[in-house]
């Protein structure tokens, strides 16, 4: 019985190293885990942050456009009504 016991005992203490490894393992395997799904939240968050700014950037753009086309408008009619005030006196 004693031998019995001894055995088991040698068994269970050489054991105990791969079963630390074991479990070492798979902490740092999950840590990894973790890690990686909280960079693509972050890679979401700002992919998601870049294509407001894009759609902002394209509506500036748009705004930009127009706002030069009435520029262009009011120098033509200015410089229709300097002509007339010109012909006149």
């Amino acid at each position: 019985m004693t031998e019995t016991t001894n055995d088991v005992l040698a068994l269970v203490r050489s054991g105990w190293p791969q079963i630390g490894a074991i479990f070492a393992v798979i902490w740092w395997a999950r840590k990894i885990d973790l890690r990686g799904q909280g960079a693509q939240d972050r890679l979401d968050r700002h992919e998601a942050r870049l294509q407001a700014m894009e759609r902002s950037l394209q509506d500036q753009a748009v705004t930009l456009a127009t706002i030069k086309e009435a520029l262009s408008g009011i120098k033509l009619t200015l410089d229709r009504m300097y002509a007339e005030m010109r012909e006149k006196g």
